[in-house]
């Protein structure tokens, strides 16, 4: 088998090989992207309800107590 021959073959098997990586990480960044997406849907929707709960000053209220040093 020649040295060119050899090299074809190694470079197939490469590409082959890269090809799956590819696939791979295709794979993970769809995952990821879903992951994320349904973790900001989980913190709207619990904002939203802390929101509701809230029985304290409102957040404009709190931040000119604590610039005014309103303790």
């Amino acid at each position: 088998m020649s040295d060119i021959q050899t090299l074809r073959e190694h470079l197939d098997r490469m590409t082959q090989e890269l090809n799956q990586i590819k696939k791979i990480v295709i794979g993970l960044e769809d995952r990821d992207k879903e992951k994320a997406e349904r973790a900001w849907n989980d913190l709207m929707i619990a904002s939203k309800e802390i929101s509701r709960r809230w029985k304290g000053f409102s957040a404009i209220n709190e931040i000119r107590n604590q610039r005014e040093k309103k303790w």
